[in-house]
This record gives C-alpha cells, structure tokens and sequence, in this order.
C-alpha cells in the first residue's frame, strides 16, 4: 500500500471460494432489496455490471485454483464470468443503464490523455481521478490503493476515504468518488494513514479499513454500506475487530492480499500478521494471528538458520511481502524478504494456519551474481547491497534470458536489489529459480539506464511489476518509472553460451520521470492483465497532484529480436520530448545522464524529426482535420519545441544543424501565410479563369511534390501539398512568375487574349503568394535567430551579415528564387501600361483602380524581396572555399548591382520616388542613389524650363530644392561612398566640369574624389587650384594630365602649366626645393622630348605641302619619299614607320623610344641638308635615348637603342666608296667625310659637349645587337610583343648589322674611326673658335657704340645727364634705361 510518506504493496481481496453461490433468483431479490439501501448513496442497482476489460493478475494458466500476480490475487476466468463489479458509483439519473452499457475501457476517446508514446510503450493520463485529488496535492496526505481486477480505486485520509471508479468511458460520472467516514478515526494528523483495500465480492465490492496505530479492523461486504450517511447504520452493518498481539509502539505499515479468506498485515517492528475476514463458515468475521514458526526445514545451499523469524526475532528490515502460487486447494504460498538479502517462504491457509517451509539467505548468490556480470569489481562490499522488492514469476514465463524450461514445482522470483555509493545507486534484477531448498541465480539484468541513489526512506517506495504476460517488468520509483524487459530471446548456440556465462545482452530499457518541481509522486500502483487475445501489458499508477495513469508496453513487433528491441535511440526520445513535452506537466523529458548520445546521433536525429513535421510522415501527427491553419500551427509548434528542447539539452550544436533546422522551420511559417493568402483568395472568378496556387500545384514536377491519391479520395491538391510537401517550398516560389508566363502563352496559343483584369488578378496572386513564402521567412529567421543560437546582432532583417562560413545554402535566395523574384518585379513595371484603366468605350475595361494601386504598392516589396536575395546569394557564395565559387559570387554581386539599380529606377518611372530612394538608403546602393536623385533633379530641370505657370515653376524649383539638399545631407551621412557615386555619375555622363561650380559641402569630398582617380587630373589641378590652393598637387595633377594625353598641343600646354605650378609651389614653400627641382627636370625632359617631336614635323611639312587633307594619303607620301631606301626591305621597320607617320600626322605623341626609330629610319637623301635639324637627327635621337626614363635595371634596353641609332647613322652613307680615295686629294677626300651622317653627328656632340658623359662607340661593337629574338627580349621594350614580330624586326636589324659589317670591311671603318672622331673634333673646336671670334668682334663694337652714345648725350645734355629743370634719365645695373633718376 501506498501514501505520500510511505508506499506498501497493493493488495486485492476475494470472498471464500466456497460461500454458496447465488442463484439468478436470489440475485433478483438480492438486487431488489438493495436499492432501498443505495437511496442515500451514490450506488444504483445498475452500476453493477463487469468491466469490459476483465483484468485478471495471475499467470497460472490453466490452473483451476486462484493465482497470483507479483504478490497480488487474481481471479480465476469463471470466478470472473459470475461476480458482478459496480460501473459507476455517482450515476443517479433514470438513464444510468444506458450510460452503463456504454462504458468500456477507452483510450482518448472517453477523455483520457496520452502523455508519451514511442514504438515500445504509451503513457496515457485516465480521465477518471475526482477533481480534488487532482488539486490537493501536498495540502493534505493520502494513501492510494488499486483493485485493478474489478477498475476500483481508494485513497485514505485520516478521517474519511475515496472510492471511484476509473475504468469507465464516462469520464465525468466516474470522477465523482464515493465519499466514507471512518470508524475509530484518529485526530491525530501525525499519525500513519489508515489502510484501505476494496475487496471484490458480489453483488458489489466490500471495503477493508485497518487503523494502523490502534489496529483496529473495519469490514463493509459492501460500499454502500460503508457509504451510509447514518452513522449508527454504518457502524452496526461494519464487522469490526483488532489486529492480536501487537506490542508497544508498533503499528501496521502494509496490507497484502492472500487469498483465500484473508489478509497479510506488515508491522512496523517487521513482523507479520494473517488476517482473515469470515469464519470457516463463510461468515463475514474478524481473526488475526501473528505468523510464527514452528519447526523451521532450513538445509542445503542455505545452512542452519532456524528460527530467524520465530518469536520475537523478526527482523526490521523488511522488504516486501509477497502471495504467491495456491500449492493445494485452501492454501497460499506467501515469500517474505528483507532488505539484507533474507527470504522465507510460507504456506497459509484459509482458515488462519501457517507454517514456514524455507528460509534462506541470498545476499551472497547476489553479489556472486553481480560481480559475474562485470559490472561491478570484485571486491563489492556486501554492506552496501539492499533487497528492495520481488516479485512472483510463472513457471511458463522465464525472462528474457531463460531458454530452457524448468520444473512445474519450481518457485520462480524476479527480485530487485541496490548497491550504492554516497552518490548513485547500481540496480540489478535477478531471475531465481527455487526448488525445494536449491536456489539458483539464472541471469542478472544490470539497470544502466538508472542509478538515482536510493535513500532508506525512498527505497520503502520502491515497487517490482510484471504484468502479464510477462514481457516487461515495472519497477516504480516515487518520481520515476523504469522498464525493463522481459522479452525471451530465440534459442540459438550463442544465447545458449551467454546465457551459461550470464553476460547476454542487456535487455530493452527506459525511464519514465515525473516532474520533480511540480512535486508529482507515485503513491499506488497495480498491474493488470489486458483483454483475451492482446499481448499487452500494462500497470496503473495513483500519482499525487496529478491523478491516475496507465503505462502499456507494445508486444514486440514480427520480425523484431529482443536484441533489436533494447536500443533506446536519440530520435526516440527527442520524439517524447518535442511531440507530448508541451502538451502535459507530469512528465519529465530532460533526459538522464546515464543515457547519453553522440553529438552527431543528436544532430542527425533532429534532422529527420524535422523533416518529418515539414512532410507530415510522423505517426505522432495528424495528416487530416477540418483546419488547414490548426495543422500548421501545430507542426510549427512542435518544431518550435524541437530546437527549445535540443539548446535547454544538447548543446551545442554545429551551425549547419541549427541552420537547417532554421530553414525547415521557415518554410512551415512561410507555408502558414502562403495558406492566409489562399483563404482570403475569391473563389468565385469567372469562367474559364484559374486561381494561381492552384495552377502553381499543378504545374510543379512530379519529382518535386509527393503525389496525389484520388483513389483515395485526395481531391484538393493544395492541401495535399501544405501536408506533406512543406518542406520543398522553395519549388513552389519560383513558379508564382513561371506560372504567369504559362499561363499567358497559353492563351496566345488557343487564341483567347488574356483580359487586363484577368492578367492583373493573376499578378496580384502571384505577389500575394511570393511576398508572403518570402518576406515570412526573413521575418521569421530574424526573429527566432536567438533561439536557433545564432547572434541577433549579426544579422539584419533576415540577411546574415558575418558568420556566413558555415551557412548552407539558404533555401530563399536560390537561383531560380532570386531570378523568379526578379522577374515578378520586372513583369509589372514592364506591363504597368498596359494595366492602366482604359478607355471605358473599350471591351476590356482593365484591373479597377484599387487591384492596380495594390499592384503597384506591392512592386516595392518585390523591388526589396529581390535585394535582399540576390544580396544573401551573393554572399553565400563569396563566403566559400572554393575560389571559383568566390568568383562567381562575384559576378553575381555585380550582376545584381545592376539588376537593383534598374529595378528601383523601374520604380521612379511609375513614379515611386519615394519608394526607390527608400531602398537605395536602405541597402546602401549609393550609386543608385545617385542615378535616382541626378535623373530627377534633371527631369525636374527641363520641366521648369518648359513650365510657364508660375505657380507650378515654384513648385518645381521647391522640389529641386529638397533633392540639391537630399544630395547635401548624403555627403554628411555616407561621407566618401556617397562623393564617389554622385561625382561619378557626372563623369560617366561627361559633365565633369559642372563639378568645378560646387557647394562647400561638397569642396572637401570633391577634392578627396579627384585626389582619389589620377584619371581625372586633368580636372583635378583646376580644384586644387581654384578650391585649395594647392600649387604642388596641381603641378602634379598636370605632370600625371600630360601623360594621358595624347596630342602634343595639351601636352605641351599642360606641362608648361605644370612648370607654374611647381615653380609657385616653390615660391610659396608649399613643397620642398629638392623636390621641386626633381619635379621641374622631369618635366624639362619631357618637353625636350616634345621640342623634338616638333621639330621632327617641322622637318618633314615640306613634303607634305599641297597634300589632301586626309591621313592616309599623308602618311602614304611621307613613306613613299623617306621610307624608300632605308626600310624598303625591311617590313617590319617600314610597317612601323608607317604607324609612327600616322601618329605625327594626327599630331599624336609619340613614345620617345618610337620617336628615336622614325628619326633614325629616314632615309639621308630625302632631306634637306640645309635643314639643321637633319644634319644633327641622330645626335638628338641619342639624346632622346639619355632622356627615356628607363628602370634602374634596364641598362640592356638602353644599350640596344643607342647602338641601333648608332649603327642607323654608320649606314646612311657609303663607306666602301668613301674609302677607294684614289684619284683623290685630300680637300676631296675631307669633303666626303665631312658629308657623311657619322660625321656630322660626332661634331655636332663635340659642339655641345655630349660626348664629354657618353662617348661615340667603335663600329665594332655596334655587331650583333638586336638581330636575334633572344636579343631583343634583353630589352624589357619587347616582354609583351609577338614572336612572330620579334622574328621579323630581328631580320631587319640583321640587315643593319650586315652593312655596318660592309662599312667595316670594305669601308675600312674602323682604321678610318679615329681619324673621324678627331677631324670631327678638329671642326667643332675650329667652329667654336670661329664663332667665339665674331662674339669678341660683336662685343667690341657694341662697346664702342655705348661708349660714342655716351659722348654725345653728354655734349647734349652736360656732365649730369639732364638740362637744369628737366627730368634725368639714366641706366640702372642690368642696363635699362630709367626716367626720372
């Protein structure tokens, strides 16, 4: 019996077996004279009637004498067929027989609750328990007691008892409980509860009542007696008595049913007492004796213990105390056990006799046992092993580990023993086979899956079950229950050897755990036999402050071995815990840290619970009900408990888990919307249109949607797919675009053109169902992003801004959703004028204004929808590892840049400024922004020019005015990103220059921008200048201006611009002397360079003069009269020529490297040698060659084009001829050197002093440079340039190099170098002379000139240089005349 301080065995009773039976006439009568007595109690003579169940306890099969289950009588099947059990104790109504016959052991049907379930056991809450044990709780305590047989149950206070019955299908008769005042009630509220049992009898149940303190004894054969308002009438229809022999101090603790006759009462001091409630004569009567042994047969494996339950040497330890098989008609076997292990075996008899057959101690077969099973080590110290409960098994049923059968006398026990620690508790049940006095330990079955520690007080709570038919034992904790089973296994050679070793594996096992805050206990529990034919077996449990509940375990499947059975799985119980853990409060699903899982079994398990709630495959949820949205919303919910139940459990997670749990979890709120939308959709279109979901459905692939049954009667495929294909949503977005489009081809095919209303209602469903799938979901992932274990903060609207690494692809911005979402934008504002109202003399009077303003409104959702997915693509793919994925996420990123920028200017075209400069704010598309407010300021631009009302002119101008000022707050509020999107939208469009006339605010951004593109510096020294001040950086936007020039004109001007500036950064110490100076040469090179391009043209304008004014022909003529000798036969040169001509035509710049070959390639005979600059050509090619800007490193490159000039300059003449000086005297021979090319070019150096840092090469060593491509590709000139051109001017340079080699050999060059080079010398010094002779003849004269002026002013003027009166004029220092002096 139970209570909430203390938990005794339950217990059921039976009348003598041998009273007269009655017969149907004495029935009748019995009947008859019994409603007057039931008047005043909540009993009608209707109430008895047999459950349906018929619940028996015993397993003995087949045995005509009463059996037992676990200690508790059963009745045998004819027994069962005669009683008559009440059905209902409150039911006063005239209609009570038909509630009666109604009444059947329901499941949900008669309002009880299924608390858990999995494919092993169900826990199931009965509907049954009165409303104020339900409330009670801890207020006031209790005993619970259950009569399982007949569906009773009791609970005892201090002064009055409960009785109802449970086992009835309507729940709200059977909660009401038969209320009964006890007699010899004690008002001491410190005292033990009274004990209560129902004992089965006929016509109705009787009721025991034993006080535990007093021990006195209270026997109703039947409720309504016990029931009776008049107190006199209940005492006197009472049978009373007193328990014999108790001593001092002691009270009874537990009542045990044993049949026949009578009762087995457990006193506190440990002893037992047998009572018994008739006479041998079947009359009800009162006797009670205390079990005593007389003669002890102890022997054998046990030894000599005798006499250790005689007299007065009971011990106090007990256990449990239990009835067992009838050994003969008349008689019980009764085993009482003890916490250390001991155990006796009794016989009694019905008329009060009692002898004690064995007694034994076990505790060492235990510990042998258990360290057997290596389990435990070795040294287990037997002080620490407790008895806490056994229970009787049949000889027919043997466990799971028992495959062979046994003797039919053999007793069978399954017994629960502890070991403990100071922190936890090892459980062990063990198989015992007993016969005669030979105990044998079969197989020990380990508990892994619980070792809460076991307290002297909890462990008297304690409670072994096996109900039939014997597949699973129940041992029930205060707070928990666990199961084990019992399942045999099929005989095979490695059973039979685990077996012999005891190491089989452990069997299937779990716990059940009540909620321990709620203070929820186990105070009664019995076990009962299911129905004929089913395989079930199942216990009922008296939970305090919560009521009665049932706990069936399934037979085992076909198919399935116990082995399989015993894997208790993560999917299992994250089952438990997401699809009953919200639904009630008894339960507790926070697992329990002796069944642990991997990390990757959670996650996986997760990952198919979640796919079952998205696809409706779980058999915990319904797939049909009146209510879509219920549907939904209960799928939702339990996925919301799934990832509330893994981050409170087990975490952590990996982000992929959580990620993809996320998305499934979208798609379910999403698809709740997608419903909304197609509830509130009108059904009632015109003929021959379509609803679009519908059409959507239909056209999605067979492979992408589980298929319709109609064969079943699945007519509605919008449902059908919310059911079950929720979870492939993102193939059912894109098609709200794809469906339009089919939809529209297909009335151009039959020739039935799509009406505007029709085309605008199908738009106006398609944006109805993307918006809501879509802006759902981001909704939804930013709003639980916290509950998933993601970081709120990193994520804005939906869109993950960090942390994207581990991101699986989002099912929102695939590529068919990022284009469908495009595409839907694009359809309306391509189609917007068409979807206008018409004309209302047309057939097709088009969408109403509300459907198109709805449209329209919608369009910027949509515009944002595909931001924000071509946005989160794009990331995706530059966050992965792959790089050419990265590139990918590249393009994409700019593709779509460009698509939003269209999209939003789309929206400026119909009108929604507002709207697009919203978005371009909002995800920072500054450019768009700037194309948005330029494009407006523009259009309203030309409208006030072409407005003539004034009042509409100041309209305009105020609008102008608010986007000049729009433009003005963006330079404050994005700074540098915002200058460089709205200049460069001035320089796509060409008008640069109107950024010279800026505002202040835009002075600094503007100068930062320029300073920011060296492209543009031809406009940036104007604002360095104009806006800054800043001489240097002008000179240095100009010296970088002049390279991008390409005519000689501006780059002239610009460098002599630069020199300006450079020098008035000097003078005002905006720059450093040094540096300026550096700056100055550079740009003194550069005009050299330039000096001589012009003159280069200068040389050759002659030739052109009278010439077309067409490139072309130009450069034809200029090829033809100097490229006819020196290049003619070599292509490569010649095309070059051609190039550079073309160039100098157009007035173009050449590179000076370019510039030094046209000077060198002309042909000598085809210029003017009155023209100076032809006679000193190579001498300032080479000097261009000084003034290249060659890389340090670069000196090949330098080397090869000074020596090509130089060997280009050897050939122009004929050095053979010059040689043959026969017939020649000297002032010929001198004439013809002094003509030559070489000479002309060595004077001309020494003249200038070039030769002083760069000295003329011997011919020699001009050999060999250029002429092969390995040559050529010494100088970083040629990297970039094709072999095969590489091949062909390395041809022509061989030419070259070939006649310079003439001029060597046959010209004897180099004997005649020398001479040359000091006759060359000899001229430039006599020139010099000569001309240093007429400056001194020039100088002399001018001096005698001044001196003779001098004389006369003095003679015409006085000695004072001025008339007295008159004004003086003199010279100052440098010369100048001065007026005035």
């Amino acid at each position: 019996m139970f209570s909430t301080n203390s938990i005794a065995p339950i217990i059921t009773a039976q009348r003598n077996p041998r009273r007269r039976q009655r017969t149907d006439s004495d029935e009748s009568v019995t009947v008859q004279q019994l409603s007057k007595k039931l008047k005043r109690s909540g009993i009608t003579a209707e109430s008895f009637q047999p459950p349906s169940a018929r619940p028996a306890n015993g397993y003995l099969h087949g045995n005509s004498s009463s059996s037992t289950q676990n200690g508790i009588v059963n009745y045998t099947e004819k027994q069962r067929g005669t009683a008559e059990y009440p059905a209902s104790l409150t039911s006063r109504s005239k209609d009570a027989s038909r509630k009666a016959d109604r009444s059947s052991r329901g499941s949900r049907g008669d309002g009880s609750v299924e608390l858990t379930r999995n494919g092993t056991y169900a826990v199931t809450g009965l509907a049954t328990t009165p409303f104020q044990l339900q409330q009670q709780r801890s207020l006031e305590q209790w005993r619970g007691e259950l009569a399982p047989n007949i569906g009773f149950a009791i609970a005892t206070y201090h002064s009055r008892a409960l009785v109802w019955r449970y086992h009835h299908s309507n729940a709200t008769n059977s909660s009401k409980p038969l209320t009964i005042r006890l007699l010899h009630a004690s008002e001491d509220s410190n005292q033990p509860l009274p004990l209560g049992i129902i004992v089965p009898s006929s016509p109705e149940p009787g009721l025991l009542i034993v006080m535990p303190v007093s021990g006195k004894v209270a026997y109703w054969e039947s409720l309504s007696s016990a029931a009776s308002v008049d107190l006199a009438r209940q005492k006197q229809q009472a049978v009373q008595g007193v328990v014999a022999g108790m001593a001092f101090g002691e009270h009874v603790s537990a009542i045990t049913e044993a049949e026949p006759q009578g009762f087995l009462l457990s006193l506190s001091s440990g002893r037992i007492a047998h009572l018994t409630i008739a006479d041998p004569q079947g009359r009800a009567s009162i006797h009670s004796r205390i079990l005593r042994s007389s003669g002890t047969q102890s022997g054998g494996l046990f030894g000599s213990l005798r006499n250790v339950f005689g007299g007065t040497s009971w011990p106090k330890d007990l256990a449990a105390v239990k009835v067992g098989n009838s050994t003969q008609k008349g008689q019980r076997q009764c085993a009482i056990g003890t916490a250390k292990g001991s155990l006796q075996l009794w016989e009694l008899n019905w008329n009060g006799a009692h002898s004690l057959k064995y007694e034994m101690d076990l505790k060492s077969k235990f510990l042998d046992s258990i360290r057997d099973t290596g389990a435990f080590p070795k040294d287990t110290d037997s002080q620490y092993l407790q008895v806490l409960d056994f229970a009787f098994l049949p000889a027919v049923v043997t466990g799971q580990e028992v495959t062979s059968t046994t003797s039919k006398s053999a007793t069978r026990l399954l017994m629960l023993t502890a070991i403990s620690s100071n922190t936890s508790s090892r459980y062990n049940l063990h198989v015992l086979d007993i016969v005669d006095d030979a105990v044998d330990v079969l197989v020990v079955h380990p508990i892994s899956c619980y070792t809460t520690l076991i307290t002297p007080e909890s462990s008297k709570k304690v409670q072994l079950l096996v109900p039939e038919p014997g597949q699973t034992a129940y041992i029930v904790f205060a707070e928990s229950v666990v199961l084990v089973s019992l399942e045999e296994i099929q005989e095979t050679p490695d059973s039979q050897l685990q077996s012999e070793a005891r190491r089989l594996p452990d069997p299937f096992q779990d716990v059940i755990d009540f909620r321990r805050d709620k203070g929820y206990q186990v105070v009664g529990c019995a076990a009962e036999v299911p129905p004929k034919g089913q395989r079930n077996s199942s216990c009922i449990l008296m939970v305090q402050g919560y009521g009665l509940i049932k706990v069936t375990v399934a037979p085992l499947e076909d198919g399935l071995s116990s082995t399989e059975r015993a894997t208790i799985t993560a999917e299992t119980k994250l089952q438990q815990a997401v699809f009953f853990g919200s639904q009630q409060s008894l339960l507790e699903f926070s697992g329990r840290s002796e069944i642990q899982f991997s990390t990757e079994d959670v996650q996986n398990a997760a990952l198919r619970i979640s796919h079952s709630i998205t696809s409706s495959s779980s058999k915990y949820l319904p797939t049909v009900g009146p209510s879509m949205e219920q549907q939904l919303q209960r799928r939702a919910n339990a996925l919301a408990d799934l990832i509330r139940y893994l981050r409170k459990y087990y975490q952590p997670l990996d982000a992929a888990t959580r990620w993809e749990l996320l998305f499934e979890a979208e798609k379910l709120a999403s698809a709740m919307a997608v419903w909304r939308i197609y509830e509130a959709t009108p059904k009632d279109i015109p003929q021959g249109e379509k609803i679009l979901l519908d059409e959507i459905v239909e056209c999605i692939s067979e492979e992408q949607k589980s298929e319709n049954q109609p064969d079943h009667h699945e007519t509605d495929a919008v449902r059908h797919w919310l059911i079950h294909d929720v979870w492939r949503l993102e193939h059912l977005v894109p098609w709200t675009a794809a469906a339009l489009t089919l939809l529209y081809s297909e009335s151009v095919q039959d020739r039935r053109p799509m009406s505007l209303a029709y085309r605008a209602r199908l738009i106006s469903e398609a944006n109805d169902i993307h918006l809501a799938a879509l802006e759902t979901a981001y909704v939804f992932r930013q709003t639980n992003a916290t509950l998933y274990g993601f970081d709120e903060d990193l994520m804005v609207e939906g869109l993950l801004n960090s942390g994207l690494k581990d991101m699986p692809q989002t099912w929102t911005s695939t590529g068919l959703i990022c284009d469908s979402t495009h595409k839907l934008a694009v359809c309306f504002q391509d189609l917007a004028v068409d979807m206008e109202p018409v004309n209302s003399d047309s057939e097709d009077s088009g969408p109403s204004p509300e459907l198109f303003r709805k449209i329209a409104d919608e369009n910027t959702r949509l515009v944002e929808l595909s931001c924000k997915t071509h946005i989160e693509r794009s990331r995706l793919l530059q966050s992965s590892e792959n790089p050419d994925t990265r590139d990918r996420g590249l393009q994409f990123a700019h593709e779509s840049d460009v698509s939003r920028r269209a999209l939003l200017k789309g929206l400026v075209d119909m009108g929604q400024y507002r709207a697009a400069i919203g978005l371009g704010e909002k995800y920072r598309d500054l450019e768009a922004l700037a194309e948005v407010l330029e494009s407006e300021i523009q259009c309203s631009q030309e409208d006030l020019h072409n407005s003539t009302v004034d009042e509409e002119k100041k309209e305009i101008r105020a609008k102008i005015a608010i986007c000049e000022r729009q433009v003005d707050s963006y330079f404050d509020k994005y700074g540098t990103g915002w200058a460089d999107a709205f200049f460069a939208r001035f320089v796509a469009q060409g008008r640069i220059s109107n950024l010279l006339v800026h505002g202040p605010k835009q002075r600094h951004h503007l100068t930062s921008f320029l300073r920011a593109h060296p492209e543009l510096s031809s406009f940036g020294w104007i604002n360095e200048v104009t806006s800054e001040g800043n001489y240097a950086a002008a000179a240095d936007d100009l010296q970088r201006a002049q390279e991008q020039t390409d005519t000689v004109w501006a780059r002239k001007a610009q460098l002599s611009m630069a020199k300006l500036a450079s020098m008035a950064a000097g003078a005002s110490q905006q720059r450093e002397a040094d540096k300026t100076t550096e700056l100055n040469q550079a740009i003194d090179k550069t005009m050299d360079v330039l000096v001589a391009q012009d003159q280069l043209v200068e040389m050759l304008r002659p030739t052109l003069r009278g010439a077309l004014n067409d490139t072309s022909a130009k450069v034809e003529i200029l090829v033809q009269q100097h490229g006819k000798r020196f290049v003619k036969v070599k292509p490569t040169l010649r095309h070059a020529m051609r190039e550079h001509f073309a160039q100098l035509v157009e007035d173009k710049v050449l590179d000076a490297e370019d510039l030094i070959d046209t000077i060198s390639l002309l042909d000598e005979d085809s210029l003017d040698p009155a023209d100076g600059f032809a006679a000193r050509r190579f001498l300032v090619a080479l000097r261009l060659v000084q003034l290249c800007s060659f890389e340090r490193g670069e000196v090949a490159r330098k080397n090869l084009l000074e020596d090509i000039v130089w060997r280009r300059c050897i050939i122009q003449d004929d050095w053979p001829k010059i040689n043959r000086t026969e017939l020649k005297d000297d002032a010929k021979v001198e004439a013809e050197t002094e003509m030559t090319a070489l000479f002309q070019t060595l004077r001309e150096g020494f003249k200038t002093g070039f030769w002083d840092n760069n000295p003329p090469p011997q011919p020699s060593a001009l050999l060999g440079a250029g002429t092969t491509v390995e040559s050529l590709l010494t100088s970083s000139r040629y990297e970039n340039v094709p072999e095969s051109t590489l091949l062909g001017l390395a041809r022509d340079l061989e030419i070259e190099d070939k006649a310079v080699q003439k001029c060597i050999d046959e010209g004897r060059l180099g004997e005649w170098w020398i001479g040359i080079v000091d006759a060359a010398k000899l001229s430039a010094r006599n020139e010099a002379d000569r001309i240093g002779e007429e400056q001194n003849r020039a100088g002399a004269a001018e001096q005698e000139f001044r001196k003779e002026m001098e004389e006369r002013d003095i003679a015409a003027w006085g000695v004072g240089g001025a008339v007295a009166g008159e004004p003086r004029t003199g010279m100052d220092e440098e010369g100048d005349v001065v007026m005035g002096m």
